[in-house]
């Protein structure tokens, strides 16, 4: 633009240094500006001077299109999120599925570790069921009796006359 005529499109596309949709609509701009000076040197053979932009000017100034450019920023920023977001995602869960893995395999413990602790449980089992059996058998029989068949002895009820004195006579 030679002459001085100058298009003020990024100022109205972009509002501020922030607007990050504005900078894109423009690279959209620019973009199809780009496209529309290759077809017309492939059509005219020559490069387009100012007057032979103006057409594309027009059709890029007008507010339908400007809001077209905002839109497709729009959509081209969507996707962009969609993607870095999807892409987060399948990392976070491949890491933390690895992990779970991980901690599962270290928590659960060994096959001969997991034979010992049965072992000791059934010995710890039968123990207890031997224990539980004698306790109830004597019960039945009286203290007496039962130490004199499990050890095999008789239990001799000896007291001498001068302890008998003493007792107390049940009468």
């Amino acid at each position: 633009m030679a002459d001085g005529c100058y298009n003020h499109i990024y100022s109205v596309l972009v509002e501020n240094e922030q607007d990050t949709l504005g900078v894109i609509a423009y690279s959209l701009y620019k973009r199809q500006k780009i496209e529309y000076i290759k077809t017309f040197k492939v059509k005219y053979g020559r490069e387009p001077k100012d007057d032979d932009l103006t057409p594309f000017h027009d059709v890029s100034n007008s507010e339908t299109q400007l809001e077209s450019y905002r839109n497709q920023a729009s959509q081209l920023a969507q996707g962009f999120l969609d993607a870095s977001i999807s892409t987060q995602a399948m990392e976070l869960q491949q890491y933390y599925s690895d992990k779970a893995s991980s901690e599962i395999r270290n928590a659960k413990p060994g096959f001969w570790l997991g034979v010992a602790q049965s072992l000791v449980g059934s010995v710890l089992f039968v123990f207890m069921l031997g224990f539980l059996v004698i306790f109830t058998w004597s019960l039945n029989q009286g203290p007496k009796q039962v130490i004199e068949q499990v050890f095999d002895v008789t239990i001799i009820n000896t007291v001498s006359t001068q302890d008998s004195a003493q007792l107390p006579s049940l009468q």
